[in-house]
């Protein structure tokens, strides 16, 4: 099943996110996530967070549509988004999307990235996606991914451990083979997509996978 985690971060163009929704299974509205699913007029499953974020009149059309609320103390030590990948998590579906967990915050935006790693550990697949981006994480376990890309599309690689081993890029302008990576190094930056799909495998290490456009 395909879940899907709408949080309160920056969202322009809502018309890309319509075949988003038209293939999710589930919808969880992380708190102020809600202005969102409004203009988009889509009804999530449950609300999820402190709820101190989500307008009053936004909260009373929810509550009218019957969605079930899960209200958290405002002291806590978790993020709305990641109260929401709990749930999300505790019900073992097979791929998790965040949308709007990319904004003006850059530590909420980083938490929410990094947060790819906790689906992983769950043996998961998940991405991050908004307008501009579509950002993945491989690890020991899921080690490989294909990305198709249009023109003015960029793909570009990101060390998160001490070093990402074994790094091997198929179908892009700049292939590599069997590289190894230390975090802080840009060399992944910018790469292109050929005509057909990009492979990337890697055989150890965290690597952030980032399908990029300007």
């Amino acid at each position: 099943m395909r879940y899907i985690i709408v949080s309160n971060g920056r969202i322009s163009d809502y018309s890309f996110y319509k075949n988003i929704f038209n293939t999710s299974d589930y919808i969880i509205c992380a708190d102020g996530g809600a202005k969102h699913l409004i203009e988009m007029n889509v009804i999530p499953n449950v609300i999820i967070g402190d709820l101190d974020s989500i307008d009053k009149e936004h909260k009373q059309i929810y509550i009218e549509k019957k969605v079930k609320f899960y209200k958290f103390p405002s002291d806590k030590d978790a993020t709305d988004t990641e109260l929401a990948l709990d749930f999300a998590l505790s019900n073992k579906p097979s791929e998790i999307i965040l949308l709007g967990a990319i904004g003006s915050r850059m530590d909420h935006s980083i938490a929410n990235i990094t947060l790819l790693k906790k689906i992983l550990d769950n043996g998961i697949r998940g991405k991050v996606i908004n307008e501009n981006n579509e950002i993945h994480m491989l690890n020991d376990e899921f080690n490989e991914i294909i990305l198709y890309g249009e023109e003015n599309d960029y793909i570009s690689i990101i060390p998160l451990s001490y070093k990402v081993k074994g790094i091997t890029i198929l179908g892009a302008k700049f292939p590599l083979k069997d590289a190894e990576i230390p975090i802080g190094s840009s060399l992944g930056i910018s790469n292109e997509f050929n005509n057909d799909g990009v492979r990337i495998k890697i055989k150890e290490g965290l690597l952030l996978v980032i399908k990029a456009r300007d």
